[in-house]
C-alpha cells in the first residue's frame, strides 16, 4: 500500500466514529444525543482496532482521543447530560496544547517523536518553530469549540466537527508544508537553519 493510501485510510479510521456519531443525531429528537454518544463509543473502539490490525499499532493522539470518548461518553450518558460529550474536544484540544508548549519550555519537542517518521532529519529549530504553532492552534480549536458548543445548537455543533475542524486541520497541516520545505533543502545544502528561522 502506497504512503498516500496509507494516510487517508488513517484519516478515514480517526474519522469514523464522529461521522457515525453525525449520522446518528436526529436533530427532531434531542434525545438521540445519547444513542448517538453509544454509536461514537463503540465506532471509537472499532477505530483503535482497525488501526491495531491495518498498521500494527495504536497511535498515541488515538489513544487519547479514545480514552477521552469513553471517559467523557460515559459521562454524558450517566448523568443524562450532554455538556460532557461537548466539553471533550476542548480537554483534548487543550491538553495537546499544554503538552506541546510545557514539554518545549523543557526543550522536549514531542511532535518530534511522532512525526519524525515520516520526515527527513530536521533540525530541532524545526521541532520548535512547528510545535510553537501546533500549540498555539490547538489553544484556537479549544475556544472554538466552546463557543461553538456554548452559542449554537447541537446539531451545528456536531457538524462543525466534520465541516469546520477536520478542514481546518487539513489546511493547517499544508500550511506547514512551506516552512518544513525551507528546513529540508537547508538540511540538503548544509547551511544553517537559524537564517530560515528570522524569515517565519
Amino acid at each position: 500500500m502506497s504512503d498516500s493510501k496509507k494516510q487517508l485510510l488513517k484519516v478515514f479510521i480517526e474519522m469514523f466514529p464522529i461521522i457515525l456519531f453525525f449520522y446518528a443525531y436526529d436533530s427532531e429528537d434531542q434525545e438521540s444525543i445519547y444513542l448517538a454518544t453509544k454509536i461514537f463509543m463503540a465506532a471509537m473502539v472499532v477505530s483503535l482496532i482497525a488501526s491495531k490490525v491495518v498498521f500494527k499499532e495504536i497511535g498515541l493522539i488515538l489513544w487519547i482521543s479514545g480514552g477521552l470518548v469513553g471517559i467523557f461518553g460515559g459521562a454524558t450518558i450517566y448523568f443524562h447530560n450532554d455538556i460532557f460529550i461537548k466539553l471533550k474536544p476542548t480537554i483534548l484540544y487543550s491538553f495537546f496544547a499544554v503538552s506541546l508548549l510545557g514539554g518545549m519550555a523543557f526543550g522536549k519537542y514531542f511532535l518530534k517523536n511522532i512525526f519524525s517518521a515520516g520526515f527527513p532529519p530536521l533540525p530541532d529549530a524545526a521541532w520548535r518553530l512547528l510545535t510553537l504553532r501546533f500549540g498555539w492552534f490547538y489553544i484556537f480549536n479549544a475556544v472554538l469549540n466552546e463557543i461553538v458548543h456554548r452559542n449554537f445548537s447541537m446539531e451545528a455543533w456536531i457538524a462543525s466537527k466534520l465541516w469546520l475542524f477536520m478542514p481546518m486541520s487539513l489546511l493547517f497541516m499544508m500550511l506547514q508544508m512551506p516552512m518544513l520545505m525551507k528546513y529540508m533543502d537547508a538540511e540538503d545544502n548544509k547551511t544553517k537553519p537559524e537564517d530560515l528561522n528570522t524569515r517565519e
